[in-house]
Protein backbone atom coordinates (compact mmCIF):
# COMPACT_ATOMS: atom_id res chain seq x y z
CA UNK A 1 0.00 0.00 0.00
CA UNK A 2 2.73 2.41 0.95
CA UNK A 3 4.45 2.49 -2.19
CA UNK A 4 2.02 4.03 -4.35
CA UNK A 5 0.89 6.32 -1.88
CA UNK A 6 4.72 7.77 -1.02
CA UNK A 7 5.60 7.48 -5.33
CA UNK A 8 2.40 9.94 -6.48
CA UNK A 9 0.70 7.05 -8.33
CA UNK A 10 -2.61 7.42 -8.37
CA UNK A 11 -4.75 5.71 -5.26
CA UNK A 12 -6.36 2.33 -6.72
CA UNK A 13 -9.67 1.85 -5.61
CA UNK A 14 -12.19 -0.79 -5.47
CA UNK A 15 -15.74 -0.52 -5.04
CA UNK A 16 -17.41 -3.92 -3.82
CA UNK A 17 -20.96 -3.87 -4.31
CA UNK A 18 -23.96 -5.78 -6.33
CA UNK A 19 -23.81 -5.27 -9.95
CA UNK A 20 -26.45 -2.80 -10.94
CA UNK A 21 -27.54 0.72 -11.54
CA UNK A 22 -26.27 2.02 -8.39
CA UNK A 23 -22.79 0.63 -8.26
CA UNK A 24 -22.52 2.10 -11.63
CA UNK A 25 -23.39 5.31 -11.09
CA UNK A 26 -21.44 5.50 -8.11
CA UNK A 27 -18.23 4.50 -9.64
CA UNK A 28 -18.51 7.10 -12.51
CA UNK A 29 -18.93 9.69 -9.82
CA UNK A 30 -16.06 8.28 -7.93
CA UNK A 31 -13.83 8.91 -11.01
CA UNK A 32 -15.29 12.51 -12.02
CA UNK A 33 -14.99 13.57 -8.55
CA UNK A 34 -10.91 12.13 -8.09
CA UNK A 35 -8.05 12.43 -10.10
CA UNK A 36 -5.54 11.26 -7.48
CA UNK A 37 -7.17 7.83 -7.98
CA UNK A 38 -7.98 4.87 -10.10
CA UNK A 39 -10.98 2.57 -10.33
CA UNK A 40 -9.07 -1.38 -9.70
CA UNK A 41 -11.12 -4.52 -11.43
CA UNK A 42 -10.42 -6.75 -8.28
CA UNK A 43 -9.86 -6.50 -4.58
CA UNK A 44 -6.54 -8.10 -4.56
CA UNK A 45 -5.34 -5.67 -6.87
CA UNK A 46 -6.58 -2.49 -5.04
CA UNK A 47 -5.14 -0.34 -2.03
CA UNK A 48 -8.67 1.34 -0.70
CA UNK A 49 -11.59 -1.43 -1.03
CA UNK A 50 -14.60 0.48 -0.94
CA UNK A 51 -17.62 -1.63 0.46
CA UNK A 52 -21.44 -0.25 -0.73
CA UNK A 53 -23.68 -1.69 1.81
CA UNK A 54 -23.49 -4.08 4.73
CA UNK A 55 -22.80 -7.53 2.84
CA UNK A 56 -20.29 -6.14 0.99
CA UNK A 57 -18.73 -4.43 4.03
CA UNK A 58 -18.40 -7.56 6.35
CA UNK A 59 -17.22 -9.69 2.62
CA UNK A 60 -14.23 -6.80 2.33
CA UNK A 61 -12.59 -7.19 5.19
CA UNK A 62 -11.12 -10.78 4.38
CA UNK A 63 -8.53 -8.96 2.11
CA UNK A 64 -6.87 -7.97 4.72
CA UNK A 65 -6.80 -4.14 3.35
CA UNK A 66 -7.86 -0.93 4.15
CA UNK A 67 -11.85 -1.00 3.87
CA UNK A 68 -14.30 1.99 3.46
CA UNK A 69 -18.12 1.18 4.04
CA UNK A 70 -20.61 3.19 2.36
CA UNK A 71 -23.99 3.60 3.78
CA UNK A 72 -23.64 0.42 6.16
CA UNK A 73 -25.27 -0.08 9.71
CA UNK A 74 -23.34 1.70 12.75
CA UNK A 75 -23.60 -1.85 14.51
CA UNK A 76 -21.73 -3.90 12.08
CA UNK A 77 -18.83 -1.25 11.49
CA UNK A 78 -18.60 -0.98 15.36
CA UNK A 79 -18.45 -4.96 15.33
CA UNK A 80 -15.71 -5.34 12.86
CA UNK A 81 -13.24 -2.23 14.47
CA UNK A 82 -13.94 -4.20 17.62
CA UNK A 83 -12.51 -6.99 15.70
CA UNK A 84 -9.30 -5.19 15.05
CA UNK A 85 -9.86 -4.23 10.70
CA UNK A 86 -8.53 -1.23 9.28
CA UNK A 87 -11.80 0.60 8.13
CA UNK A 88 -14.16 3.36 8.47
CA UNK A 89 -17.56 3.94 7.34
CA UNK A 90 -20.43 6.61 6.23
CA UNK A 91 -23.12 5.25 8.45
CA UNK A 92 -26.68 4.58 6.69
CA UNK A 93 -29.22 7.45 7.96
CA UNK A 94 -28.59 10.69 9.09
CA UNK A 95 -27.34 12.26 12.63
CA UNK A 96 -29.71 12.33 15.35
CA UNK A 97 -29.19 16.46 15.89
CA UNK A 98 -29.94 17.03 12.12
CA UNK A 99 -32.97 15.31 12.02
CA UNK A 100 -34.28 17.28 15.25
CA UNK A 101 -33.24 20.42 13.73
CA UNK A 102 -35.19 19.78 10.72
CA UNK A 103 -37.97 18.86 12.87
CA UNK A 104 -37.59 22.25 15.03
CA UNK A 105 -37.80 23.94 11.78
CA UNK A 106 -40.63 22.43 10.60
CA UNK A 107 -43.22 23.18 13.80
CA UNK A 108 -41.65 25.49 16.18
CA UNK A 109 -43.76 25.12 18.95
CA UNK A 110 -42.68 21.23 19.28
CA UNK A 111 -41.55 20.45 22.71
CA UNK A 112 -42.31 16.52 23.50
CA UNK A 113 -40.60 14.28 20.69
CA UNK A 114 -40.43 10.75 20.86
CA UNK A 115 -37.56 8.64 19.33
CA UNK A 116 -37.78 5.03 18.81
CA UNK A 117 -34.48 3.26 18.21
CA UNK A 118 -34.16 -0.78 17.99
CA UNK A 119 -31.00 -3.11 18.20
CA UNK A 120 -29.95 -1.81 15.03
CA UNK A 121 -30.99 1.61 14.67
CA UNK A 122 -28.47 4.20 13.32
CA UNK A 123 -28.92 5.95 16.16
CA UNK A 124 -27.68 4.88 19.84
CA UNK A 125 -29.47 5.02 23.17
CA UNK A 126 -26.27 7.20 24.93
CA UNK A 127 -26.84 9.66 22.05
CA UNK A 128 -30.19 10.07 22.42
CA UNK A 129 -29.95 10.39 26.32
CA UNK A 130 -26.43 12.86 25.33
CA UNK A 131 -29.02 15.50 23.13
CA UNK A 132 -28.94 18.78 24.51
CA UNK A 133 -30.84 20.84 22.99
CA UNK A 134 -34.53 22.47 23.70
CA UNK A 135 -36.53 19.71 23.01
CA UNK A 136 -37.97 17.45 25.37
CA UNK A 137 -36.77 13.89 24.04
CA UNK A 138 -38.79 11.01 25.19
CA UNK A 139 -36.68 7.56 24.20
CA UNK A 140 -38.27 4.19 23.33
CA UNK A 141 -36.10 1.10 22.76
CA UNK A 142 -37.79 -2.07 21.52
CA UNK A 143 -36.98 -5.42 20.45
CA UNK A 144 -40.11 -6.34 18.12
CA UNK A 145 -42.79 -5.02 15.51
CA UNK A 146 -45.30 -6.35 18.41
CA UNK A 147 -43.63 -4.05 20.96
CA UNK A 148 -43.34 -1.59 18.67
CA UNK A 149 -46.53 -1.45 18.02
CA UNK A 150 -47.39 -1.41 21.69
CA UNK A 151 -45.38 1.79 22.52
CA UNK A 152 -47.06 3.22 19.40
CA UNK A 153 -50.77 2.77 20.74
CA UNK A 154 -49.38 3.40 24.36
CA UNK A 155 -47.20 6.86 23.72
CA UNK A 156 -48.46 8.78 20.87
CA UNK A 157 -50.84 10.78 21.87
CA UNK A 158 -49.01 12.46 24.49
CA UNK A 159 -46.14 13.48 22.26
CA UNK A 160 -46.29 16.75 19.91
CA UNK A 161 -44.25 14.60 17.04
CA UNK A 162 -42.02 11.06 16.58
CA UNK A 163 -38.56 11.00 15.11
CA UNK A 164 -37.55 7.80 13.99
CA UNK A 165 -33.66 6.31 13.11
CA UNK A 166 -32.44 4.53 9.53
CA UNK A 167 -33.40 1.17 10.55
CA UNK A 168 -34.08 -1.81 8.26
CA UNK A 169 -34.95 -4.16 10.67
CA UNK A 170 -37.20 -2.45 12.73
CA UNK A 171 -38.37 0.13 9.97
CA UNK A 172 -38.43 -1.73 7.36
CA UNK A 173 -41.55 -1.87 4.63
CA UNK A 174 -43.40 -4.32 6.93
CA UNK A 175 -43.52 -1.91 9.91
CA UNK A 176 -44.18 1.37 7.69
CA UNK A 177 -47.94 1.00 7.46
CA UNK A 178 -48.48 0.79 11.29
CA UNK A 179 -46.58 3.25 11.85
CA UNK A 180 -47.63 5.81 9.73
CA UNK A 181 -51.48 4.59 10.09
CA UNK A 182 -50.83 4.97 14.11
CA UNK A 183 -49.50 8.27 13.35
CA UNK A 184 -52.17 9.71 10.78
CA UNK A 185 -55.22 7.94 13.32
CA UNK A 186 -53.88 10.27 16.27
CA UNK A 187 -52.89 13.37 14.10
CA UNK A 188 -49.33 12.84 15.38
CA UNK A 189 -46.62 13.33 12.72
CA UNK A 190 -43.59 11.48 12.04
CA UNK A 191 -40.31 12.26 10.92
CA UNK A 192 -37.59 10.50 8.93
CA UNK A 193 -36.35 7.67 8.52
CA UNK A 194 -35.86 8.36 4.80
CA UNK A 195 -37.31 9.34 1.53
CA UNK A 196 -39.53 5.74 1.47
CA UNK A 197 -41.42 6.67 4.45
CA UNK A 198 -41.84 10.59 3.38
CA UNK A 199 -43.43 9.28 0.03
CA UNK A 200 -45.78 6.82 2.40
CA UNK A 201 -46.96 9.42 4.74
CA UNK A 202 -43.95 10.82 7.15
CA UNK A 203 -43.88 14.52 7.24
CA UNK A 204 -40.19 15.22 6.39
CA UNK A 205 -36.80 13.67 6.21
CA UNK A 206 -33.35 14.41 5.74
CA UNK A 207 -31.57 11.40 4.35
CA UNK A 208 -28.26 10.53 2.51
CA UNK A 209 -28.35 10.23 -1.04
CA UNK A 210 -26.06 8.70 -3.78
CA UNK A 211 -24.87 12.29 -4.27
CA UNK A 212 -24.40 13.03 -0.36
CA UNK A 213 -22.22 9.35 -0.26
CA UNK A 214 -20.06 10.14 -2.75
CA UNK A 215 -19.11 13.32 -1.87
CA UNK A 216 -18.45 11.78 1.73
CA UNK A 217 -16.69 9.10 0.14
CA UNK A 218 -14.44 11.50 -1.86
CA UNK A 219 -13.48 13.61 1.44
CA UNK A 220 -12.56 10.34 2.69
CA UNK A 221 -9.97 9.27 -0.03
CA UNK A 222 -8.56 12.66 0.25
CA UNK A 223 -7.69 12.01 3.82
CA UNK A 224 -6.86 8.58 3.12
CA UNK A 225 -3.96 10.01 0.64
CA UNK A 226 -2.93 12.77 2.16
CA UNK A 227 -2.58 11.11 5.47
CA UNK A 228 -2.83 7.62 5.27
CA UNK A 229 -5.68 7.14 7.61
CA UNK A 230 -9.31 7.62 7.28
CA UNK A 231 -11.07 10.19 9.46
CA UNK A 232 -13.43 9.48 11.58
CA UNK A 233 -16.61 7.30 10.92
CA UNK A 234 -19.94 8.99 10.65
CA UNK A 235 -22.82 10.46 8.97
CA UNK A 236 -23.13 12.20 5.83
CA UNK A 237 -22.65 15.69 6.70
CA UNK A 238 -24.84 17.50 4.50
CA UNK A 239 -27.51 15.48 4.00
CA UNK A 240 -30.52 15.89 1.32
CA UNK A 241 -34.02 16.45 2.29
CA UNK A 242 -37.62 15.63 1.36
CA UNK A 243 -41.17 16.77 2.37
CA UNK A 244 -44.23 15.56 1.83
CA UNK A 245 -46.30 18.55 0.77
CA UNK A 246 -49.77 16.47 1.84
CA UNK A 247 -48.72 15.50 5.14
CA UNK A 248 -47.10 19.43 5.83
CA UNK A 249 -49.97 21.35 4.88
CA UNK A 250 -52.60 18.82 7.09
CA UNK A 251 -50.35 20.13 10.02
CA UNK A 252 -50.12 23.32 9.03
CA UNK A 253 -46.52 23.29 9.31
CA UNK A 254 -44.10 26.40 8.59
CA UNK A 255 -42.72 24.54 5.59
CA UNK A 256 -45.01 22.93 3.02
CA UNK A 257 -42.08 21.93 0.22
CA UNK A 258 -38.38 20.54 -0.41
CA UNK A 259 -36.91 23.67 -1.85
CA UNK A 260 -37.83 25.94 0.96
CA UNK A 261 -37.27 23.69 3.57
CA UNK A 262 -33.92 23.14 2.04
CA UNK A 263 -32.69 26.78 1.56
CA UNK A 264 -34.07 27.14 5.28
CA UNK A 265 -31.71 24.36 6.22
CA UNK A 266 -28.68 26.09 4.56
CA UNK A 267 -29.26 29.00 6.79
CA UNK A 268 -28.65 27.32 10.26
CA UNK A 269 -25.70 27.80 12.40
Amino acid sequence: MAGPLFAGEPLQVHVQAMEGPFKSGFVNALQAGSSDMRIAPSAERADLIIALGDDAFADSVRHDKPVLGVFVSRSLEQKLRRKGCHCAAIWAGVALNDQLAMLQLMMPVAVNVGVIIGNNSAWSEGGVKDYRGRLGLKLFKVDSHEELGRVLREELDALDALVLPVDETLFGPDSAKLVLLTSYRLRRPVFGPEQSYVHAGSAASLFASGGDLVSETLIQISSFIERRRFRRSGFVHTPSVIVNEHVANSFDMRFHDSEALRSALEVLP
